[in-house]
Order: structure tokens, then sequence, then C-alpha cells
């Protein structure tokens, strides 16, 4: 059975410190599974295209198959490996990230169990970066493997939209564009690549997409001094893409290509986990487009992805999620205009 829709990006392993402690080893991690996901809250026959090394976990991608998702696309790099990428929380919301190590070391330093004190978190962070450098990690992995038009199966290109999450700048362009030539519906979030989209790269994007999603820090990079509705239209600029912004706890704004301004407050859940969820929210946004949904429907799906991400680490829970639950919480999301 053919594929509705797909997602291309980063497929990584995480390992997550959760504020109390929590420790959550080996998950499923990365902007394609994690938009993946946010899809899949909505419609059925979604697949994930991207570039891993020969050592990620087999099981994790046994996983993701049995949960719905279609892994035809993730293709296995020989002779390379890659470290776990390690998230810590903190109380205040904040966190630590970009640090790489085995789930073995967090033993060999005496620290176990399901969860650390705050004393062993602090120990652990400091190994963690006192061992960082020439850590082969899966920043380095992705930076050498860039997820390209040739990985995506050829049958993917049938579907009727994609999810194009961070990756090399000239490789997103390159995958949007292939996409427009086959007509797909597409979203594109610049992740950590929002720094290295020059004008020329920005423009490139938004010429071949039906809306760009960028992160409030994403977007502070690109139009640095402005609002936040300033800098949407800004990037807007004459193109017919829609821009909009996630913006945490505060929900998110979109600028239609109208020009007008639709914004959608946060749902109120227990945040346990935001890693992905700024993912999730671009997968369930693009879900609204191939269902040919209007943009307000787009904008809700996408707050109740973002949800149900944030309320458990990796992806199980959002692929998991009662579909009741789901439409309760997007009957309670409605998404008002505002005066530009």
């Amino acid at each position: 059975m053919s594929i509705r829709a797909f997602t291309i990006g980063g497929v990584i392993v995480d390992c997550v410190v959760e504020a109390d402690g929590t420790l959550h080893l080996d998950q499923p991690g990365g902007n394609a599974l994690h938009s993946a996901a946010g899809v899949r809250l909505f419609i059925d026959r979604v697949g994930i295209v991207g570039r891993v090394p020969e050592t990620y976990p087999r099981g994790v991608l046994d996983a993701a198959a049995r949960s719905g998702l279609d892994v035809a696309g993730i293709r296995i790099e020989p002779g390379t490996r890659a470290a776990p990428e390690w998230f810590l929380h903190r109380a205040d919301g904040s966190r630590v990230d970009h640090l790489h190590a085995e789930p073995g070391e967090l033993a060999a330093l005496g620290l176990a169990g399901p969860r650390l004190t705050p004393d062993e978190t602090a120990r652990w962070q400091s190994h963690l970066e006192r061992t960082a450098s020439g850590r082969s990690g899966f920043a380095a992995f992705r930076a050498a493997h860039p997820v390209r038009p040739d990985d995506v199966p050829a049958s993917y290109w049938r579907a009727a939209g994609v999810h194009v999450a961070a990756n090399a700048p000239d490789q997103m362009i390159a995958c949007v564009r292939a996409a427009r030539q086959c007509g797909l519906r597409v979203t594109v979030d610049p992740g950590f690549q929002a720094a290295k989209l020059g004008p020329d790269e920005l423009g490139a994007l938004l010429d071949g997409v039906d809306a760009f999603l960028p992160s409030e820090k994403e977007l502070a990079v690109l139009r640095p001094g402005l609002g936040i509705r300033a800098a949407l239209a800004d990037i807007a600029g004459a193109t017919a893409s829609a821009v909009g912004v996630k913006q945490g706890a505060q929900g998110a704004t979109l600028r239609r290509p109208d020009g007008t301004f639709i914004e959608s407050p946060a749902l109120p859940v227990v945040a346990r986990d935001p890693v992905g969820a700024g993912d999730a929210f671009g997968g369930a946004f693009l879900s609204a487009l191939v269902d040919g949904a209007d943009w307000e429907t787009a904008l809700a799906r996408a707050t109740v992805a973002g949800a149900f991400a944030v309320e458990a680490t990796g992806i199980s829970h959002l692929l998991a999620a009662d579909r009741a639950l789901r439409d309760a919480r997007l009957r309670a999301t409605v998404p008002r205009r505002t005066d530009a």
C-alpha cells in the first residue's frame, strides 16, 4: 500500500535525563522520527527518510515499524558509528544538549537505576562536557551524511506530502524542489540549520513550500530585532508560503499567504520532555494539508501534536495517543484570527 506522506531528516538515538532525574536510555529520536509521529497522529501510511550509522539499534527501527511507520526510506551506512545524544533537562525548563556518550559510560561511572540524584546528574554532565572533544556523535554523522533526494524511495514521491526537517541546507533545498516537481504539499522546519540560511538559501526554500515553520528562537536568528509578526511578514515577503512560529508554552502564530494572522494557544498539559515537540508540530501541520484542510485546522492539529509530544520522552506516547483524547483536544484548540 502506498504511503500518503513522509518526512525527511535526522534519525538518531536520544538519552534523556528529566528534570527530576528520571532516565530514558536509547530512545528513538531525530527530527524525521518525531515529525513522522506527528503526521501519524492524524493520518495513516507515513514514511521516514533518513540515514543512520551501522551501529544504530535495529530494535528502534523495528519498534517504529510496529507502530505503523514505514521505515523503507531509512538507509544504513556500513562501517559508521555514532554515540547517542544526551539531553539533560533542568527544573527551570532549560536543558543541556549536543553532548554524546554511550549508555554504558553511565554505569562505568557508578551511575545507574531509573533516576539520578541532582549530584549524580551534575557529575554526569561534567563527564559529558569533559569528554565532548573528539566524540563521534550523531551531529557529526549527520553532517557527513546529509539526506538527499536520491535517498527517497521512488514510491514515496507518489505520496501527497512531505515534511522536510533540518538537514544540510543545500539538500533541504534539493528535496523541496524534487517534491514540488512531483506535486507534493511541502512543509519545512529549518531547525538548527536556521543560522546557515542566507537570503538566497531561505528564498529557495520559501519558493517551494506551503509552510515554513521555525521556532521562536530560530525566527530571531533569521530576523533579529523584529517582533514576531514583523519577522513572519518579512520572511514571507511576496511568496505564497504560510510562515508560522512555534512559541512553546505561548502557543503558535501563523501568517497565512493572504497576510492575515492566526494564533493558537498551547494546551494545558504537563511538559515532561519538550524534545521533538516542534518536529511533531510540523508533521501534524503537514497532515492537514494532505487532507486538504484549511490553515486553522493545520495550526490546531500542530498544536495538539505538540501537546502530546511534550508529555513523555520519545515517540511512543505520540504514536499510541488515544484517538478520543486527540479529538477532544482538537475540539478544544480553536485558532483565532488576529489583526495584522
